[in-house]
């Protein structure tokens, strides 16, 4: 984020003036599916780019709170509180009668929970149900391509889903992905070469409707190799509010999500944290002139200011991740914690739109076997 866009934020003293700040989407967007839509980074980065969700579904209530307000506040019914994890047959069909869709979806889009595969997350269940919830996604896609021979999908997770102690999971996922219909396409990107100041790397899984676009590839987007630190995007900010019982959002200056969680151990009065300090996983200290570790903070471990003398308020996590000044997480503070870490970079989702739409308007492919979508109507 530049200075002026900080100082702008700074200049708003009320949440109706960010409010007015909120860009205004064209309702004519090309139409897409987001399932586990967290606080809506991936769908404000596909938005960004000229799609348009025309439903949304999380399980949490804070996520779908903030998905209404920030990104279709005139269209809130399409987004779903709905546990993925038990779908009965036909689930996403009705789901999309029952908002009054009137157009054809050609794209999915989300990222399951990613806890279960996590290489950072020492505290995993044997059983965690989380690891099932891919398969949700699979299912959900096969329907959607049944019914309307969508044109993609993108799937996103971290890292771990890779790792060799998942491989056989992973595959099987994958499997699942190519039965539904689609040629599938991997890689791996790290937000700090999508202009997010952050070090985040996470696998993403496109998918081409294989009847569609039988020759097509895709490939990833490379980004840049300069990258923006920490004191680029929040080093303007002002003091955060700590957090105490019944605070609310109206309470806080400057942002409503520019509050922290009060700084009780004696290493932030004592002088022991020093700018780039690792001291165990509770208390890494970012450094100013570098990209910030990445957001995801298991167990309220959030990272530790440059000054070592508080943690990162959720404002500044979520400046870290390439949210917008307007936007606002909705919740508790856990639950904005929460929300941010599980956050999709949007600067990444609009890189990965943009190149999806790039591919799928190519010219050179000479293959499809029915209308592009960009010209495709309801039936």
């Amino acid at each position: 984020m530049s200075k002026k866009g900080v100082l702008s934020m700074l200049e708003a003293s009320t949440i109706q003036s960010r409010k007015s700040n909120r860009p205004i989407f064209p309702s004519s967007g090309i139409p897409i599916v987001s399932l586990f839509s967290g606080s809506g980074g991936l769908d404000l980065g596909f938005m960004e780019a000229g799609f348009e969700p025309i439903i949304a579904i999380d399980v949490e209530e804070a996520a779908v709170d903030t998905h209404r307000d920030n990104l279709l506040p005139d269209h809130q019914n399409r987004v779903i509180q709905w546990d993925l994890s038990d779908i009965p047959p036909g689930f996403i069909l009705k789901k999309l009668k029952e908002t009054g869709a009137t157009k054809v979806p050609v794209g999915v889009i989300g990222g399951p929970p990613c806890q279960a595969f996590s290489l950072s997350n020492v505290h995993k269940k044997t059983n965690d149900p989380r690891a099932r919830l891919p398969l949700s996604y699979a299912t959900i896609l096969k329907d959607l391509n049944d019914t309307f021979a969508i044109d993609f999908f993108l799937f996103e997770n971290v890292m771990g889903l890779r790792h060799k102690q998942h491989e056989e999971v992973f595959l099987y996922f994958k499997e699942l992905f190519e039965a539904a219909g689609f040629n599938i396409f991997e890689g791996e990107l790290d937000a700090k070469h999508f202009g997010v100041p952050q070090e985040r790397k996470r696998v993403f899984i496109v998918g081409l409707n294989r009847k569609r676009y039988p020759d097509l590839a895709f490939r990833f987007p490379t980004g840049r190799s300069e990258v923006r630190t920490v004191r680029q995007a929040i080093g303007d900010l002002p003091e955060p509010v700590f957090f105490t019982r019944g605070l609310a959002p109206d309470d806080i200056p400057v942002h409503p999500n520019h509050w922290c969680m009060t700084p009780r151990s004696l290493k932030f009065h004592n002088g022991a944290l020093k700018e780039g300090d690792i001291k165990g996983r509770p208390f890494r200290v970012l450094s100013w002139s570098q990209p910030s570790w990445t957001v995801a903070y298991g167990h309220r471990e959030v990272h530790v200011h440059p000054t070592g003398k508080r943690r990162l308020s959720v404002l500044e996590a979520m400046l870290l991740q390439g949210f917008p000044p307007w936007y606002q997480l909705h919740g508790t503070l856990s639950d904005q914690i929460r929300l941010v870490s599980d956050a999709v970079p949007p600067p990444l989702g609009r890189a990965l739109a943009k190149q999806i739409c790039k591919t799928l308007t190519n010219t050179e492919s000479q293959n499809a076997e029915t209308t592009p979508h960009k010209d495709r109507r309801p039936a």
